[in-house]
C-alpha cells in the first residue's frame, strides 16, 4: 500500500441522478486511539491491562474525591451560619452513585489482576 494511499480512501457513491462517480475521495479521519504506553509493547495483553488499569483507577480516584468533598461540604454546613453555606459538588444520591461506581470499578480491577496471577501461577 503506497503512502497516497494509506491517506485517502475511494469511495464510489451515486449522485443525485444515479450516476456512479469514483472521483470521490476522503481523507481518513485524524484520529487514533489514545493509549498511555508506546512502542513495540504497546497492543500487548499486559499493556492493554496496565493502559485499562490506569484509566479505571483515575475515574475512581475522581469519584472517590468528588464524594468526599461533597460530604464534608454537608457536614461543614451544619456547623455554617446562615446564609454562609456552599452547596456540595453533588447531591447525596450522586455522591452515593459515585461511591457504587468506585466500588464496583475497583472489584472488576481486583478480579482481572487475581485472574492474571492465576494464569501466571499455572
Amino acid at each position: 500500500m503506497t503512502d497516497s494511499s494509506k491517506q485517502t480512501e475511494h469511495f464510489q457513491h451515486a449522485d443525485i441522478r444515479g450516476d456512479h462517480q469514483d472521483t470521490y475521495r476522503q481523507h481518513r479521519p485524524a484520529h487514533q486511539d489514545f493509549h498511555w504506553i508506546e512502542g513495540k509493547a504497546q497492543g500487548s495483553p499486559y499493556a492493554k491491562f496496565l493502559e485499562t488499569t490506569l484509566d479505571v483507577t483515575a475515574g475512581i480516584h475522581t469519584c472517590l474525591q468528588i464524594a468526599y468533598a461533597s460530604d464534608m461540604e454537608r457536614a461543614a454546613n451544619l456547623d455554617a451560619d446562615t446564609g454562609a453555606t456552599t452547596a456540595p459538588a453533588v447531591g447525596i444520591v450522586e455522591a452515593d452513585q459515585l461511591m457504587r461506581l468506585a466500588i464496583a470499578s475497583a472489584g472488576l480491577i481486583r478480579d482481572e489482576a487475581r485472574r492474571r496471577v492465576e494464569v501466571l501461577n499455572d
